[in-house]
């Protein structure tokens, strides 16, 4: 048996459906970016590259979500029409 860890063993599986409670969004793209490179790669089996499939489907989702919901908060705080001043906290 080979020490090379296999595609899946780089892609932290819960379910195929599932991102955990406190995941960062820079975690989850690296995640997905994992799961692209091993499908892109094309040395997985079948069911390996379904499972790989399902979870990257649902970290883009959740990625997808995550977006929307910092492009909401940003649209509140621009309410008014006027993009939000940059900070000069130096």
């Amino acid at each position: 048996m080979s020490d090379d860890p296999g595609p899946l063993e780089a892609v932290v599986i819960t379910t195929a459906d599932d991102v955990p409670d406190g995941t960062s969004f820079e975690h989850a793209i690296a995640e997905l970016e994992r799961c692209v490179d091993a499908l892109e790669a094309g040395d997985v089996g079948l069911e390996e590259a379904v499972v790989l499939f399902r979870r990257g489907a649902a970290l883009e989702r959740w990625c997808e979500a995550t977006l929307d919901g910092i492009s909401a908060q940003i649209e509140e705080l621009t309410a008014d029409g006027s993009p939000a001043a940059p900070r000069d906290d130096a």
